[in-house]
């Protein structure tokens, strides 16, 4: 599913899973993302939880962030 979305971004749609993939890395929130893809908060919550559940971190996963981030960045 793809709609149209009004977030700061390369491409001017997003899907549910892009918006996810956004979300797991920190870089929105959650209730923008529900805006954006036209869906409830409770709705975008239960997608984003079920990716989480399917997409666990590997214990060394932090290891292999090197992008620096707030507020060192």
């Amino acid at each position: 599913m793809a709609v149209q979305c009004a977030c700061i971004m390369s491409s001017p749609t997003i899907t549910t899973l892009e918006a996810c993939q956004i979300l797991y890395k920190g870089q929105s929130n959650v209730k923008l993302m529900a805006k954006d893809l036209g869906l409830s908060l409770e709705e975008m919550q239960q997608i984003f939880r079920d990716y989480v559940a399917a997409n666990p971190l590997d214990d060394d996963s932090w290891h292999k962030d090197i992008e620096l981030s707030w507020p060192w960045a």
